[in-house]
This record gives C-alpha cells, structure tokens and sequence, in this order.
C-alpha cells in the first residue's frame, strides 16, 4: 500500500532561471507566447499608480510550469484573465480570482497574484500562499506528492528571495509607503513560513529591525541555509 502523508497536491514545476528579466525570460518546458501572455496579464502598461510602487519581480520558470498546467482548466484560465488591468474598473474582477483560489487550493493562481503590478494584489496572493502552507497537515497526497510539493516550496522561497534581493525595502510618501511596507512584511512573513522559521520581522514596527544589518542579516543567511546554499 503507497503511504500517505499530509500535503496539498501540486504539479511539476520547471526550472528557474533568477538572471533572466521580465522581457527575455524563456522556459523550455513551456512556449514563449504562454509566458509573453502571463507577463502581459500579470503588467500595468498604463502605469496607473505613475511609478509609485517598485516593479514586482516577474515569475520564474519554475512557479510559471506550475500556472501553466493550472490554467490548463477553462475556470482557472478565466479566472486568471481577470488579473488583468483591461478588467480593473469592472467588479469584482480580481475578487472571482482570489475566491477561486481559495476553493481549488490554486497555488498557480496565488503565485500570479504575488507578481501582479499592483501591490494589494501581491498582499492577496501572498497571504493565500501562507494560508495553503498552514493548511498542508491537513491534506493527504502520496510520498511522490510530497516530493513535488518540496520542489514548489523550494521554488517559491527563490522567488521570494529574489523580491526582497531587488525590491527596496521601503519607499517614500504617505499610503503608498504603508502598503509597501505590508507588502514586504508578508513577503517575509511567506519566506518564514515556507521554511518552517520565525524572525518576528512580520510583525508591527518590524521595518525598523529590517534595516538593523543584523537581525536582516541572520534571516536571509537563515532562508539561503533552508534551500542548502
């Protein structure tokens, strides 16, 4: 009898290339109109927010096989349409997304929200992504599952280090600054999370301890030692 252990499903993820950017990213497994799509879907060339956020860091090969066989499914594809900015002004666009997410334990369309180009969108896609980690215990899958779902965590925790590797950790203004801040907290609060660690620098005020070279210091050095580097 194949013994069970407790994780979400998940599908085979590719490899990840952190050089490559936004406009030559290419992906063997998957064609490049696919991937020109997502980057597409996933961008602001209106720039509705005139550059007050930083740019998100575009998905890697790894997490795009991952979305590439979840918008396989017509729902899931529609969904994921509607991450669009074409469907901005329309209601509820991206709330059918994230309400999909959450009944299909969706982690292709969660990781998509996390490099949207607006950033209460990475918020939602990240917690998403946090709340399906807390949930594993309680989802059964075969060994040869749970491998797999190694391999997406580590995929996930490389991409995330690369958003806190070339996103600043703060910005200037008023509310703007604040959704950043929110928004690198839950990036962090992800990296512990998917490592099984905690810094506490999720918390309120944790900003301050970011920019202490220590503490910041001994996470990322704590996050690289998860993925073996």
């Amino acid at each position: 009898m194949t013994r069970m252990l407790c994780a979400i499903p998940l599908l085979l993820i590719g490899c990840a290339d952190p050089d490559q950017g936004p406009d030559t990213i290419r992906c063997p497994d998957m064609p490049d109109t696919f991937v020109s799509m997502v980057l597409r879907t996933l961008a602001d060339s209106t720039d509705l927010f005139r550059g007050a956020y930083p740019p998100a860091a575009p998905l890697t090969c790894g997490l795009l096989s991952v979305l590439h066989e979840e918008l396989k499914d017509d729902s899931a594809r529609y969904c994921f349409t509607r991450l669009s900015r074409a469907h901005w002004s329309e209601d509820p666009h991206a709330r059918i997304t994230h309400a999909f997410a959450a009944r299909h334990h969706a982690f292709g369309l969660y990781v998509a929200a996390a490099a949207h180009w607006n950033e209460d969108q990475r918020i939602l896609g990240l917690e998403g992504l946090i709340e399906l980690r807390r949930m594993r215990p309680m989802i059964c899958t075969t060994r040869e599952g749970y491998e797999r779902l190694l391999q997406q965590d580590t995929a996930l925790v490389r991409y995330l280090l690369r958003v806190v590797g070339t996103t600043p950790l703060s910005i200037g203004g008023s509310e703007n600054a604040t959704i950043h801040e929110r928004y690198i907290r839950t990036v962090i609060q992800a990296l512990d999370t998917y490592t099984g660690q905690h810094h506490g620098l999720e918390d309120e005020g944790s900003m301050r301890r970011v920019h202490n070279d220590t503490e910041w210091s001994r996470a990322l050095h704590d996050w690289h030692s998860w993925l073996g580097e």
